[in-house]
């Protein structure tokens, strides 16, 4: 790839003021986030309940009932809580900005990225579940599809003796 190209997909992100408090209508930059990534092609959500309120969503690419045997299995793109959003496929570049522009911490394999706060910040955490988006789906796209073998084409094993 050429630098120009390199520069072009370089993600850049400007840096989150932490002292700022959050506004009374916060929640609708968080339901607005919401509905963008429910649009987003292919998406499956899965609740996580705790109770009766529900703890955390999963968001997936791809149904959740696919299993490897009828097809690729679903790819986890994030997972959203009261706490943030874990979000999953992003490189390490990515993850950089994320983390020194102060959008996130570490967590594990994910970086989890806080909730926006307003429409400014919405529209930063939307670019930021986008490239992950992108990424993963073009990862799926690239992954080979698992080989299905007939029950005939197994080894047959016996448990009984053979005298």
């Amino acid at each position: 790839m050429d630098n120009a190209a390199r520069e072009r997909d370089r993600f850049l992100l400007p840096a989150r003021v932490r002292s700022r408090k959050p506004p009374t209508d916060g929640f609708s930059s968080r339901l607005a986030l919401a509905d963008r990534i429910a649009d987003l092609a292919g998406i499956c959500a899965i609740e996580q309940e705790s109770d009766t309120v529900p703890y955390s969503v999963d968001v997936y690419l791809g149904e959740q009932t696919r299993t490897v045997r009828n097809g690729r299995a679903p790819v986890l793109l994030c997972s959203i809580s009261r706490e943030g959003i874990e979000i999953q496929g992003l490189g390490d570049w990515d993850k950089y900005q994320v983390l020194c522009k102060g959008w996130g911490k570490l967590h594990r394999d994910r970086v989890s990225i806080y909730l926006p706060r307003d429409n400014g910040e919405l529209e930063v955490c939307w670019s930021i579940l986008q490239r992950a988006y992108r990424f993963l789906t073009k990862a799926s796209d690239l992954a080979p599809s698992p080989r299905t073998i007939a029950s005939w084409d197994l080894p047959r094993f016996s448990r009984t003796p053979h005298h």
